[in-house]
């Protein structure tokens, strides 16, 4: 097998998983399918478990806040079965989120996502996102 042919299915997985989260019909469905059972996640409020159900909760707060939430992948890449992501969020605050009222203000961060994966499904999965940037935006007046 060539480097491309195991290198590419990874990096379909990890588009198509973009694109599932993107899809407001598509997500509530099957997002969470591309996350093994096993998951740890790294990174994220540390109020919440480290684990499938800790994630869960964050994400349908973040589609719960920001309807509209996009993320984009600029950058994928790949080694052995570990995948790394430069993308930005975009979208509009329209509820609650982080004790913070609804804005209607429109925003976009940075930030970098590594997963792991086992038999295609992410097992383990470190984030970092530009959450100051945010959070800075939600609450200045405009």
């Amino acid at each position: 097998m060539t480097r491309m042919s195991s290198v590419q299915p990874l990096r379909e997985v990890v588009q198509h998983l973009a694109d599932t989260f993107n899809h407001p019909q598509k997500r509530e469905s099957s997002y969470f399918d591309f996350y093994d059972d096993s998951l740890t996640i790294h990174g994220f409020p540390p109020n919440l478990p480290a684990n499938k159900e800790g994630f869960k909760k964050f994400i349908y707060l973040l589609w719960k806040a920001f309807p509209d939430i996009r993320i984009t992948f600029e950058d994928i890449i790949v080694e052995g079965d570990k995948v790394a992501c430069r993308y930005n969020l975009a979208g509009t605050h329209k509820g609650e989120f982080m004790d913070i009222k609804p804005t209607d203000k429109q925003f976009r961060v940075n930030g970098m996502t590594v997963f792991s994966f086992s038999d295609a499904k992410v097992i383990e999965r470190w984030n970092l996102v530009d959450m100051m940037s945010l959070m800075e935006r939600l609450r200045t007046q405009s």
